[in-house]
């Protein structure tokens, strides 16, 4: 059984699900207190939220590899997680390469485990790919044996095509308004190269065989990789196994790398957004921010027009992260706000659908809406459940997903400083979420989410829109349509 999860490799940023809301018609009174701090009992209670793994095991093969083994003797199902790093590369900037990359790895290493109740999965994280397998316990040694030859390979020329035509066959031939609205502001956002986070047919097309076969090299160098193991056993009673991978998976030798897990995955931060200058031109009304944000067109979709808004804030702390989390699940009320964290800085992205016929309206509302919030202070007691429903979602999914600690050890691995604090990363970002500051989320509201009154940096975007709907919302910000390109057909 093969189960592929394919995403664009900075998708994760943005593509995350408006929360879904429903009303009550007879709701329970309840008797409510909003500006206590939670129980000792509460408090202790949710701790148990962040995981309890023990130290892991952590080594350096002599191919280079860092491994981490977490040891749970009562474990049911063995899963080994590889972490390939992006980054930098020049081999695989493209996202096109990246994804037919992606493929391969997913087919060959299903095809070698079909029949033995493995399940591989592979997942485009910011900046790597990762590739996932779930074994039977008895499977765990062979499972290690089999990806050796998968990561070995040389030169997968034949493998490579096959997952090229199967990455053809699952590009939408036009992608939607959302897709392109979303994936240029995030490439805006990041500094990147126009379309370089979209996987395109055409491109799909014309790679050379060799620029396939440089991107694998450049992808599965293991001195550059990470691997994390879950397992009921611990890692000497695999060591003949861990030896052979070592022995038949290496790298060429080109350049020296960095030993550190976290020095190898995290490439370098996403520049901060720079302000943007102020402009003339919108006639009159509300302007989205202050100074007045260019918006960018895209053209050549039109249809129901959106209008998607973001910027990059920076998160180095446990308490900033924490901030940025409940501001999200209390922006998602009454917008749909997407946030993802990696390590540093995260993404606010904000999505609103404009009215065919006063678009500026539907924009402004949004703004004013985004703003008034950034001013409420919000009652500690509605802070702390915010954290317990984030805290309690992350773990639900963590179970519905056969309590794979190696999905949390990669969650973990962005949020620490070194390799010797990955163990306790996600229990010091639990706590900080445990111990809310209503007043300290109130000014960071107003620093950071305020397109108005706060930090500049914002950028705006709007894709659909006819030209009538541009027209009517000059009313409210200048356009920016140069260097637009329409999508292909």
């Amino acid at each position: 059984m093969i189960a592929m999860r394919r995403r664009h490799r900075w998708w994760p940023l943005v593509l995350l699900l408006a929360a879904l809301s429903c009303k009550r018609q007879l709701a329970p009174k309840v008797e409510e207190v909003w500006d206590e701090p939670p129980t000792v009992g509460q408090s202790e209670a949710l701790a148990s939220l962040a995981p309890p793994w023990p130290a892991p095991t952590r080594a350096v093969l002599d191919s280079g590899l860092v491994t981490f083994w977490l040891h749970e003797p009562a474990a049911p199902v063995t899963h080994l997680r590889v972490l390939l790093p992006v980054g930098d590369e020049p081999a695989l900037r493209s996202a096109s390469v990246v994804a037919v990359l992606q493929t391969h790895l997913a087919i060959a290493l299903g095809s070698r485990t079909r029949n033995r109740g493995v399940v591989v999965q592979t997942h485009a994280a910011p900046d790597r790919v990762e590739l996932v397998a779930h074994a039977p316990i008895e499977e765990t040694a062979r499972t290690l044996e089999l990806l050796a030859g998968v990561l070995g390979a040389r030169s997968p020329a034949a493998g490579l095509e096959t997952a090229r035509a199967e990455v053809l066959t699952t590009i939408a031939s036009r992608p939607s308004t959302d897709e392109l609205a979303i994936s240029t502001l995030v490439e805006q956002l990041l500094g990147r190269d126009p379309g370089s986070q979209r996987t395109e047919r055409s491109e799909v097309e014309a790679l050379s065989r060799d620029a396939l076969l440089e991107g694998w090299e450049a992808l599965v160098d293991p001195r550059r990789a990470v691997l994390v193991v879950h397992a009921s056993d611990d890692a000497a009673a695999h060591r003949p196994a861990l030896r052979q991978l070592a022995e038949r998976w290496r790298g060429l030798g080109r350049r020296p790398v960095p030993p550190s897990a976290l020095a190898r995955l995290r490439a370098a931060p996403p520049p901060a957004a720079s302000s943007t200058a102020a402009t003339s031109g919108a006639a009159g009304g509300r302007l989205l921010a202050t100074p007045a944000s260019p918006l960018h067109v895209l053209p050549g979709q039109e249809g129901k027009a959106v209008l998607v808004f973001g910027r990059v804030v920076p998160t180095p702390t446990p308490q900033d992260r924490s901030l940025a989390r409940l501001a999200q699940r209390v922006l998602q009320e009454e917008l749909d706000v997407r946030l993802q964290i990696h390590g540093d800085v995260a993404l606010f992205v904000v999505r609103v659908s404009l009215s065919g016929r006063e678009p500026e309206r539907s924009a402004t509302e949004a703004v004013d809406a985004l703003t008034s919030l950034a001013a409420t202070r919000q009652p500690q007691q509605r802070l702390f459940q915010a954290a317990q429903l984030w805290l309690g979602a992350r773990v639900v999914q963590a179970s519905l997903d056969g309590e794979d600690w190696t999905a949390l050890w990669s969650e973990a691995l962005d949020l620490a400083d070194r390799d010797e604090d990955v163990a306790g990363a996600l229990a010091h970002d639990a706590g900080s979420m445990l111990e809310p500051d209503a007043d300290a989320l109130q000014a960071w509201l107003q620093r950071w989410l305020d397109p108005r009154g706060g930090e500049p940096g914002w950028r705006w975007l709007v894709a659909g829109a006819s030209d009538r709907e541009l027209r009517r919302l000059t009313r409210i910000t200048p356009l920016d349509e140069s260097g637009s390109t329409p999508p292909p057909p």
